[in-house]
């Protein structure tokens, strides 16, 4: 009966350490994916910020280019009203 009563204690043993170890390693693996997470979330952000950026940028372009296009039909007019 001693034997036993000391295998059941080593292994109880075993088995709280293999525990502990599976803890560490999920949390290990949860910290690894909020990190990933993160850092997708923070990328796809960029990229939003980026493609916002580039659709000012054009439309900054757009409005400089009609606002040439209307100097030049004023330019014209006013050729037009001298003659």
């Amino acid at each position: 009966m001693q034997v036993r009563g000391k295998s059941i204690f080593i292994f109880f043993i075993f088995t709280t350490g293999s525990h502990e170890m599976e803890k560490d390693v999920v949390k290990k693996k949860m910290k690894n994916y909020r990190k990933a997470d993160t850092e997708s979330k923070a990328e796809m952000k960029k990229d939003a910020i980026q493609s916002s950026d580039e659709g000012i940028q054009l439309h900054e372009e757009e409005q400089k280019s009609l606002q040439e296009k209307m100097k030049k039909l004023n330019e014209k007019q006013q050729d037009l009203a001298m003659n």
